[in-house]
């Protein structure tokens, strides 16, 4: 007897139980622990402490020798959630790592979703399996960053956005407002994709004032966190401070010359003595964009090798912190096998003329933000919810192709008469 659920809800919680029992068994049994170095891991997890105590929003690893110093060196969506759950007492470092299985677990859902919109049922399901033993999704999840909790607010503002360009009302606006206010409180990068999710709005009926609503919404989640900053700081701060970092180590000699070429290198920045995080920052910010000014000659080379790191033909086997490096190397292996599918789930969408421009979008962010910064495997999260959906779509387009052939008659075998 079949005993597998027949409905589409039923079918995709079971791959989405089996996709979460996977990342579970990661997280604890592979996924390595604790950091060798005090890594960005170590900042949310001690930082999300330091919330649930009462203390604010201060550096974890000065804290530990005692120097009090304010910081929006991070996005505080992610390290307040782990705060939310110190405050319930789940402090564990086990506890944390396991809120990836979480999102880990939505996102699937959402893809399944999205699958759905743009290619049917079995596309959805085929994309859903896919996502559930991906190795990078997998990797991702288990890694005590923020990249679990952004692919899951990315993947519901595609959905969000897939239902404004039907129907340009204030009520999906604002929805998208949320939720991308919510993914640039967890990574920067959301402000760029919020910027072309809204493009197809700009010649829709209504499409002005959606966008309106949009913005509105968005600055709405923004605010009390930007006043927060502008408090500490004494200057405006949107999200964080770590731009003038990311500029600063990704713009000098060593990221323009030699190996470590396209990446970043933290000894590039130089620190500014003071106790004002934002202004330290600034005049790293300042230094790094002096030395791409005075090399721009270089831009083309650069450009390329941090594409070609971020969609991995270029050190493809690169060390990203928290990630199991076996495991991260099948998942880049497996990431290969995935390209061709998802163009060719692209091609196919174009030519039944399906609306799939919230698809497209995380790609394309994901190409700007790498040449305007650097290229890094973790900047890839929002464009394999794409990929993986993409190549869900190519193998039930093949799929259907196989069953076309095989269900048409044999032209080759001769007519039979009638006596």
């Amino acid at each position: 007897m079949n005993r597998l659920p027949r409905t589409f809800a039923g079918r995709l919680a079971l791959i989405v139980a089996a996709g979460a029992v996977v990342r579970v068994l990661y997280t604890v049994l592979v996924a390595p622990w604790p950091p060798e170095v005090s890594d960005d891991q170590v900042f949310f997890h001690l930082q999300s402490q330091l919330i649930a105590d009462g203390k604010g929003y201060i550096q974890p690893q000065l804290e530990l020798a005692g120097v009090i110093r304010p910081t929006a060196a991070h996005p505080p969506a992610f390290p307040t959630v782990l705060a939310g759950l110190a405050k319930l007492g789940l402090t564990s470092d086990v506890a944390q790592r396991l809120t990836g299985t979480l999102f880990g677990s939505g996102t699937l859902v959402a893809i399944g979703f999205l699958g759905r919109r743009v290619a049917g049922e079995r596309a959805a399901l085929i994309a859903v399996g896919l996502g559930a033993v991906y190795p990078i999704l997998i990797t991702a999840d288990g890694a005590l960053m923020s990249e679990s909790l952004y692919g899951f607010l990315v993947a519901l503002s595609l959905l969000t956005a897939f239902r404004l360009m039907d129907e340009p009302s204030w009520r999906w606006a604002a929805l998208l407002g949320v939720l991308s206010g919510l993914a640039a409180l967890t990574r920067g990068e959301g402000f760029v994709l919020l910027a072309l999710l809204l493009l197809p709005l700009i010649r829709k009926p209504g499409g002005l004032k959606a966008i309106a609503v949009t913005l509105v919404a968005m600055v709405v989640v923004l605010t009390p966190w930007t006043i927060h900053n502008y408090s500490t700081f004494d200057r405006l701060v949107l999200v964080s401070t770590n731009g003038g970092a990311v500029v600063g180590g990704a713009n000098c000699q060593a990221t323009y010359y030699g190996p470590n070429i396209g990446g970043w290198n933290i000894l590039c920045d130089r620190p500014w003595p003071g106790h004002n995080e934002a202004e330290e920052t600034s005049r790293q910010f300042k230094d790094g964009a002096r030395y791409a000014r005075d090399h721009v000659s270089r831009w083309p080379v650069v450009a390329a090798a941090r594409l070609g790191r971020a969609w991995s033909f270029f050190q493809p086997f690169q060390t990203n912190s928290g990630r199991a490096p076996g495991w991260q190397n099948a998942g880049t292996i497996m990431y290969w096998l995935l390209l061709p599918l998802a163009a060719f789930g692209l091609i196919t969408l174009y030519r039944r003329r399906t609306p799939m421009w919230p698809i497209v979008a995380p790609i394309l962010m994901v190409a700007i933000t790498t040449v305007v910064f650097y290229g890094f495997l973790r900047f890839r999260q929002p464009a394999e919810i794409s990929i993986v959906v993409l190549s869900g779509v190519a193998i039930d387009a093949l799929w259907s192709r196989r069953a076309a052939r095989s269900a048409a008659p044999d032209k080759t075998q001769p007519l039979a008469h009638a006596p």
